[in-house]
């Protein structure tokens, strides 16, 4: 499978690349014949942590399926509740391709970059949690700098406004991706419909 994939945020065909790679990843676990859930981890009580509950807000406002979204601002998924409300997803017999989002920290020229990893992700790593790993894909966006031991602190001092706008990229790039994978599958129905009239 590929490596991993980094855009900067404020690139303006970052949705869309974001997008294609998304596509291609989830193709790769199986879908569109395997549903999509996308676990938006993080809490509102915290800007620099709210990424994945903007993300999932986002998604949800934007018409996807409410069932397909784990995570939003009115119910987040955090260190508290994330084994609970995911445990139920994981032992299903056909369980649905896990697209795990989540704020991270880095080194400071990586700010402001969207990564997408072809694995899960490991949620609370950079503030000292281990809470397991979740996912078949992840979505990463570095929302401030790793400042060694006052993690907490960088990520409530984090601006929320330039949240909000990496978030809402991920949310485009998120529905964008759902189409493209559905594609296939209408083009297939819409030549069945040609080929019998």
């Amino acid at each position: 499978m590929p490596q991993d994939f980094h855009i900067a945020g404020n690139d303006p065909n970052a949705a869309t690349r974001l997008a294609n790679e998304m596509a291609a990843a989830l193709a790769h676990h199986g879908a569109p014949e395997r549903p999509v859930l996308f676990a938006c981890i993080g809490t509102d009580r915290s800007t620099g942590d709210a990424l994945g509950p903007l993300v999932g807000q986002w998604l949800v406002r934007s018409g996807c399926d409410q069932d397909a979204v784990l995570g939003t601002l009115e119910y987040p998924l955090h260190a508290v509740n994330l084994t609970d409300r995911t445990a139920h997803i994981l032992s299903e017999n056909n369980r649905p391709i896990i697209v795990a989002i989540d704020a991270a920290l880095g080194v400071h020229h990586e700010v402001g970059r969207i990564s997408l990893h072809k694995v899960g992700l490991r949620p609370g790593h950079g503030v000292g949690k281990d809470l397991g790993q979740i996912g078949d894909v992840s979505i990463t966006a570095t929302v401030n700098a790793a400042s060694g031991g006052i993690e907490a602190h960088v990520l409530q001092s984090t601006r929320l406004y330039f949240v909000q706008t990496l978030a809402k990229t991920i949310g485009i790039a998120c529905m964008h991706a759902l189409r493209l994978i559905e594609r296939p599958r209408e083009l297939d129905a819409l030549e069945a419909l040609i080929t019998a009239s």
